[in-house]
């Protein structure tokens, strides 16, 4: 498939939040998505506007994390799912004054189990909090600084922020790099055992790097769209602008890859996660970050307080892919 630009079909409100990250599909109705200022996983409708339907609350979630005792906020920013298990990471990076924050290394898991038409999920292992040194004890990735951007808050230039999680076709999963962005190049990173870091705690291994030449944006979000036999890429800037792209990226090309970029996204939509579903081969679904954007004159939607909640939500769009070889 040869795509330039996409239509959007529908455009859904959803309550509660505001700053909608990491987030997978759970049936052809449902999604999972975590918001990056509390440690809540929650289930929306995908067809519909309207408040979650469920949640794994505050008092679940922090059970996963044993190096965060005080249940401080775990900037979780990415989600991918292999077979039943969908994995989770958080952005692996400090506060925004360069302060070190150990509860943001988290890479986690669960899955989903539903009993008499109820849906709960149950955490698969424990949490893997070595991602970081295993990078910096990989000599491939040395000259990338990691050492040093882990110390930069993130969205300052050379900064460490993860954002991007993708499974892959052969059940490896890719971790993508919002932050540093080395000669303006996106950073991917293969991680070949993402199951044996949770059940058994073993290192991590990786594969070679992939820079994928975004025009100077990073990875926001990444997803293998299976119907079409491609990755779709969010990707924008290392820092708080509003500057945002598609890509489409066979991930076949590894050592030149060309990422081609998808034009048409509304100039006021802030793409976060993208989610593919079951039996919708040509379309797919857009989540919003809008914890920035003014809901009330003067005040940002993650700012909103409990009494005006009805102006609180995030923004869907359901769009449709024009591809050249059909027009």
């Amino acid at each position: 498939m040869k795509a330039s630009k996409f239509s959007v079909k529908k455009e859904l409100q959803h309550r509660g939040i505001c700053d909608a990250s990491g987030a997978v599909a759970l049936d052809e109705d449902h999604f999972v998505v975590a918001n990056d200022e509390d440690n809540i996983l929650r289930v929306y409708r995908s067809d519909i506007s309207g408040s979650s339907v469920s949640e794994i609350g505050n008092t679940d979630i922090n059970k996963y994390f044993i190096n965060n005792p005080k249940h401080k906020e775990t900037d979780i920013e990415g989600a991918a799912q292999i077979g039943d298990i969908i994995y989770w990471i958080t952005s692996h990076g400090t506060n925004k004054e360069g302060k070190s924050k150990p509860e943001r290394r988290q890479f986690f898991a669960n899955k989903v189990l539903t009993s008499h038409g109820s849906r709960s999920f149950q955490q698969v292992g424990y949490s893997y909090t070595q991602l970081v040194e295993d990078m910096l004890k990989d000599e491939r990735l040395h000259h990338y600084r990691l050492d040093k951007a882990a110390k930069v808050p993130p969205k300052q230039k050379e900064g460490l922020n993860i954002e991007g999680l993708a499974a892959t076709p052969n059940q490896e999963i890719l971790i993508g790099f919002r932050n540093p962005i080395p000669q303006d190049k996106a950073i991917l990173l293969t991680l070949k055992n993402p199951k044996d870091l949770i059940e058994k705690s073993v290192h991590a291994i990786f594969g070679d790097p992939i820079e994928l030449d975004l025009n100077g944006l990073g990875i926001r979000s990444i997803e293998y769209w299976r119907s079409q036999g491609c990755f779709i890429i969010i990707a924008g800037a290392y820092d708080g602008s509003d500057q945002f792209s598609l890509y489409q990226w066979s991930g076949l090309e590894v050592e030149n890859p060309q990422p081609i970029e998808i034009t048409g996204l509304p100039s006021d939509f802030r793409p976060e996660s993208v989610l593919f579903y079951p039996n919708q081969n040509s379309q797919f679904q857009l989540l919003s970050d809008d914890g920035s954007i003014e809901r009330i004159a003067g005040t940002p939607c993650k700012e909103i307080d409990d009494e005006d909640s009805i102006h609180k939500y995030f923004r869907s769009l359901w769009i449709k892919i024009e591809d050249d070889e059909t027009k």
